[in-house]
């Protein structure tokens, strides 16, 4: 289950990630890098279960894929070699 603050179909870009391949068209491209919500509701219950979710889309071919919490934000932090090739998940309905 996921709270979010505002619009819950806003998407932020984070920039761009450094040459990947693509594990859709094979192609090595520049993904394009965003994320779900930047703000979370801060609580101590157990019950909530608040995590951003990355996903990269390929320019080329429109492929979507996911990376882990931690991958994403070292990436928006300017960390970019946070995210490989060996990264890249398919992206899971939330």
């Amino acid at each position: 289950m996921e709270y979010r603050l505002g619009n819950s179909l806003r998407v932020k870009s984070k920039g761009e990630s450094l040459e990947l391949t693509c594990p859709s068209c094979g192609k090595k491209v520049h993904f394009g890098v965003f994320s779900n919500m930047d703000r979370r509701l801060a609580a101590n219950i157990t019950l909530l279960d608040c995590k951003t979710v990355y996903f990269l889309v390929c320019p080329e071919c429109a492929g979507v894929f996911t990376v882990d919490e931690s991958k994403g934000d070292s990436f928006k932090k300017g960390q970019k070699l946070s995210i490989g090739n060996y990264d890249l998940k398919p992206l899971k309905k939330f």
